[in-house]
């Protein structure tokens, strides 16, 4: 147990130490605002972008129906140390050298490339490194729970969710037709948003991802890294300038909604929450133009 206690305890501090770092270097350096999208030129405000996520997980904190336990217990944890090793070096070194492609000048190819590559490298990769020779995977996804409270619960905090982040007074100005001119560009473009990152990326980062962290070191230290990490993911697309408004940014952002998807994904395991969280936040925009 004490080997155990010492990244846990570790994880908790640091992990809440850069959350509140975050928001509080945009304010110390005047940068209450944040570019929610790497094809966005409007503004997200600071509060805008944390009163959602923040709102979302008190009423799941609020909604008795819980899944505290439905994570199996480690039979095999050198098997699982090594799964969890395997995802973080994905998580980490793909946003990062997308990072360094950009910084030597190739937005565009990182353009071309973010979405293209993302099946490979969210979905066909795990998949590889995940298989098991002949035994059962006990964190195996369950696209559709049987339990109806485990559609249900959720509801309250996505709904909440969607409608502070796309309509409510801290909302940020929904896109016009002059943003998109074109139907079908906008048509194809938000149908392969839907797959590449709302599917994608929670199907990563949440399912695959985070699940195996909480089997290692807890809830919350498996929501901390899988939300940090998720972050990272936008480093080369959501630039504000020099690199430490950047960070702060993508965890302000990003990173709290991913301390919201993965409270979801934690406390009901129902995979179509944070899916329909990210879709709420990356595509009812254009939904509503």
């Amino acid at each position: 147990m004490k080997e155990k206690r010492v990244p846990v305890w570790g994880i908790l501090v640091g992990g809440l130490a850069v959350f509140v770092a975050a928001p509080a270097l945009l304010l110390a350096t005047g940068h209450d605002t944040i570019k929610p999208s790497a094809d966005s030129d409007k503004a997200l405000s600071l509060a805008g972008a944390l009163v959602p996520a923040l709102a979302g997980m008190l009423l799941i904190r609020g909604i008795p129906l819980h899944a505290p336990k439905l994570l199996p217990e480690p039979t095999d944890r050198g098997r699982l140390r090594k799964q969890a090793t395997a995802l973080v070096l994905i998580a980490f070194l793909w946003p990062l050298a997308l990072f360094l492609v950009s910084m030597a000048g190739q937005q565009a190819l990182v353009r071309d490339i973010w979405g293209l590559a993302k099946p490979l490298v969210f979905l066909i990769l795990p998949l590889l490194l995940l298989r098991t020779r002949g035994e059962p995977d006990p964190f195996r996804l369950t696209w559709l729970p049987r339990q109806a409270w485990r559609w249900l619960a959720p509801l309250p905090a996505v709904l909440v969710f969607g409608w502070l982040y796309v309509l409510g007074p801290l909302a940020p100005p929904l896109p016009t037709s002059e943003d998109y001119p074109d139907p079908v560009y906008l048509a194809v473009g938000a149908t392969l948003t839907f797959f590449t990152a709302n599917v994608l990326e929670e199907v990563f980062f949440r399912g695959m991802l985070q699940t195996r962290l909480e089997a290692l070191f807890g809830r919350w230290p498996g929501i901390l890294l899988a939300a940090l990490l998720f972050a990272w993911l936008h480093l080369p697309t959501h630039g504000q300038g020099s690199l430490p408004l950047t960070l702060g940014a993508i965890v302000a952002f990003q990173g709290f909604f991913g301390l919201f998807t993965g409270y979801l994904w934690s406390r009901y395991r129902n995979l179509w929450a944070p899916i329909a969280a990210h879709t709420a936040m990356n595509t009812v925009p254009l939904l509503l133009m």
